[in-house]
């Protein structure tokens, strides 16, 4: 059967005109295949853009990918881009096109100018710092400080943190200093009351939350420092392919009751959030709300305080604005960050100057800074 397919092959390279027909029919199948392929790729970007923020941590499998690099989903792109040059290169646009739109709204970039340093105080502005110094490495936030001059700290994992900060050098100008919990903040302005919140998760009760009142220039507002569970632990077993039971256990298979099992930790954070936002949309005073959501951007969670806050980084901020892991072995994120999980957010009392993610600093987290505005009351 080989033989004969082989002597038709040759009859056919043989002649001129069947030879020409054969390329002619081969081009357009390859030209067709990359078409397939090119505009599948895009098609892809935009189901991963829908199912991150649709669904997101109610699929395990979903909230596994939600944690990965999102560069990968990039490298078809380098595959592409050749073959689409040379054989069809009206698909060029589709691609780049394809391309922006992902990087915009499925990993986070945002094309406002970076300014080298915080620009001045204006009017009723109020800067916030928000940094989680657990695995600090020992590096100094000086320089970060110094460069965004903050009026207020929310700094997590830093129990009993508050005298030492208020004898410290160069922390001089925090006139107040308060510590609860795990919790500390510093501020220029002085500090009315603290308090733990207690958030359920449907499993147990949690204060993974910290609210502070604040006398800003006479007028009282609420500061809310977070520190969502870490899904380390979680994540790190799941690489060894439980999180493909988001897809495999589907009701009536032999996988259906694992899938239940690792689905209730998402869920008990999902509830969790839902929870929290109840609580932070129903404060009367003006409302800011910092913190390590242990939460990437653009997935259901993220969604869930984006739909009452304003993202300090989405409405002002520059670049992809990742905080999270830190120094890195990564190729894909050039050794450094490749998450968002430091957020500063603002209701609707505010509006959002700037925001600066710190650029470099060998710790677990980066720390992140903007400047909000307080709008006339109506």
């Amino acid at each position: 059967m080989f033989d004969r397919f082989l002597r038709q092959l040759g009859e056919i390279l043989a002649e001129d005109e069947s030879r020409c027909r054969a390329i002619a029919r081969l081009s357009i199948w390859f030209r067709r295949g990359i078409s397939l392929l090119a505009l599948g790729w895009v098609a892809t970007l935009f189901i991963c853009i829908l199912l991150f923020r649709v669904v997101g941590e109610n699929n395990l499998s979903i909230a596994f990918a939600l944690y990965t690099p999102r560069v990968l989903l990039l490298v078809p792109f380098l595959l592409l881009i050749p073959l689409v040059l040379i054989f069809h290169w009206r698909l060029l646009p589709v691609l780049l096109i394809g391309g922006l739109i992902f990087i915009h709204y499925g990993m986070g970039w945002r094309f406002a100018h970076r300014p080298e340093a915080a620009p001045s105080k204006t009017g009723e502005s109020l800067s916030v710092m928000t940094y989680n110094r657990g695995q600090h490495m020992n590096q100094s936030l000086q320089p970060f400080k110094e460069a965004t001059r903050p009026d207020i700290i929310a700094f997590q994992e830093a129990a009993y943190r508050a005298a030492g900060y208020a004898n410290a050098v160069g922390y001089e100008e925090f006139v107040a200093t308060d510590s609860i919990g795990e919790f500390t903040l510093l501020s220029r302005y002085p500090i009315i009351s603290s308090s733990l919140i207690e958030i359920p998760d449907g499993q147990r009760p949690m204060q993974p939350v910290a609210r502070f009142e604040i006398d800003f220039s006479g007028t009282r507002i609420a500061i809310y420092s977070v520190h969502f569970l870490s899904p380390r632990d979680t994540l790190g077993y799941y690489r060894r392919g439980a999180f493909l039971y988001g897809i495999l256990g589907l009701p009536g298979t032999p996988w259906a009751e694992k899938r239940r099992l690792n689905q209730q930790f998402w869920d008990a954070r999902v509830v969790q959030a839902q929870a929290f936002a109840k609580i932070v949309d129903e404060d009367p005073l003006p409302t800011i709300v910092v913190g390590d959501f242990n939460a990437p951007s653009g997935g259901f969670i993220h969604g869930i305080f984006r739909n009452i806050l304003t993202d300090s980084h989405e409405a002002a901020g520059h670049g992809f604005g990742y905080s999270f892991p830190g120094t890195t072995r990564n190729p894909l994120s050039r050794g450094g960050p490749w998450m968002r999980i430091d957020y500063l957010f603002c209701d609707e009392h505010w509006e959002t100057n700037w925001c600066i993610t710190e650029a470099d600093r060998p710790s677990q987290h980066r720390a992140v800074a903007a400047q909000f505005q307080l709008l006339p009351k109506p």
